[in-house]
């Protein structure tokens, strides 16, 4: 995660060229939770931008049909995990109450899911070039100048950011951690970290935020185990 998925989403289904290609546009963000009642509710209420009360399968089968009779629409669905082909061929039925051009999106680390719903050839996000990726850092590590107040930081960092993937998250993530910290040692300490030596299939992204999160003062740590009761 965090390669910029959503937010090629979000840029397509904002895109001002769509105006008047779709009576509606709908998202729904479904992450590992693939419930197919919870995903039809999610799209009666992105449809009517009113809080769907029924929870019987049949009443939101439809509304669903209601919502989408007759118009074209745009449905992303956002960060999906479901394999099982099944549940897909569930929901499918029930979205083909729709307008021939209707589009649905499908935002997913699976390259199983997207071979799966897939009617158009899957498009892979690749990591940022080089320079984009110093570009983020630089931002968030050393602003305002900083880069030429501290040039064995630039090469520290420059050695960092290579262990990133170019994953965007990963960069802003580390980019952060580094902003207030001006100490060589500390910067080393960092490039030397198990953020380095991760196995090449294994995500950039949770090596960064657990680095990140290791670096948090004692008080702010004890924050997450609050916010995961809920």
């Amino acid at each position: 995660g965090g390669v910029g998925k959503t937010t090629l989403a979000q840029l397509v289904y904002n895109d001002d060229k769509l105006i008047g290609s779709f009576d509606l546009k709908l998202w729904v963000y479904v992450s590992d939770d693939f419930n197919v009642k919870r995903i039809i509710k999610a799209i009666v209420e992105s449809a009517t931008r009113k809080r769907c009360k029924f929870s019987e399968m049949d009443i939101l089968q439809s509304e669903l049909q209601d919502s989408l009779c007759g118009k074209r629409f745009l449905l992303v669905l956002d960060d999906v995990w479901i394999e099982d082909p099944c549940e897909w061929e569930k929901l499918g039925n029930l979205l083909r109450g729709g307008l021939g051009g209707s589009k649905v999106i499908v935002t997913t680390r699976s390259n199983k899911v997207a071979s799966m719903v897939g009617t158009i050839s899957p498009y892979h996000l690749t990591g940022l070039p080089e320079d984009a990726c110093w570009a983020l850092f630089k931002d968030r590590a050393l602003p305002l100048g900083d880069n030429e107040k501290y040039p064995k930081l630039v090469s520290i960092g420059k050695q960092i950011l290579k262990k990133c993937g170019g994953v965007p998250l990963a960069l802003t993530t580390l980019g952060s951690l580094m902003r207030l910290k001006r100490e060589e040692k500390d910067w080393l300490d960092v490039q030397k970290s198990e953020l380095c030596y991760m196995d090449e299939c294994q995500s950039q992204v949770l090596p960064a935020l657990r680095l990140s999160y290791s670096h948090l003062p004692a008080y702010l740590k004890r924050c997450f185990p609050y916010c995961a009761l809920f």
